[in-house]
């Protein structure tokens, strides 16, 4: 009588995520030097219904409130000992009881490491993109309305595929 089918192990997608994960917060701290050299000393951080400055920050001050977002998040979502030592109970995943019933609670763990550092590498590169248009903004009187769409457009849908990634990692052989 043939054995239940293993769930399918890709301990190298994991690895690849964390390299993700890494590579994306590195390209981050880049930006925020990058941002530090080129904005200027004061930036507009809100407008009104007219497109008007009306508040404004000082790069300090961006980057201390970016930093923690774009670093700190991003670490602290890669960090598998803090999701291994969670209750069960708190993870929400599909199939989530079919994985435990059958002892696999390791696989189950490995396959949230992986959208979560996902999600940390893609987080880290949108806030990055953020910063690039924060500092392009303050330098040029137009911005063309693509610079803030297509990073939007592409952590949202990277972030799609990701989750998709993980329920069809998750769904029980058939």
């Amino acid at each position: 009588m043939p054995s239940s089918p293993e769930p399918h192990r890709n301990p190298s997608s994991e690895t690849a995520a964390l390299i993700f994960a890494v590579a994306s917060i590195l390209v981050f701290i880049g930006v925020c030097v990058w941002f530090w050299v080129q904005a200027p000393g004061n930036i507009a951080t809100h407008f009104d219904s007219g497109g008007q400055p009306d508040d404004w920050t000082s790069k300090t001050g961006l980057l201390w409130i970016f930093l923690p977002i774009g670093v700190g998040l991003p670490a602290l979502m890669s960090i598998r000992p803090l999701f291994e030592k969670l209750p069960v109970s708190l993870i929400n995943a599909p199939h989530k009881e079919y994985w435990l019933e059958r002892g696999e609670k390791t696989y189950l763990v490995d396959c949230l490491m992986e959208l979560l550092r996902i999600t940390a590498g893609l987080t880290a590169l949108l806030v990055a993109a953020i910063l690039v248009i924060i500092a392009e903004g303050a330098r040029s009187a137009t911005m063309p309305e693509w610079l803030t769409f297509v990073p939007t457009a592409v952590f949202l849908a990277a972030t799609g595929l990701a989750v998709w990634r993980f329920y069809r990692r998750l769904t029980p052989p058939r």
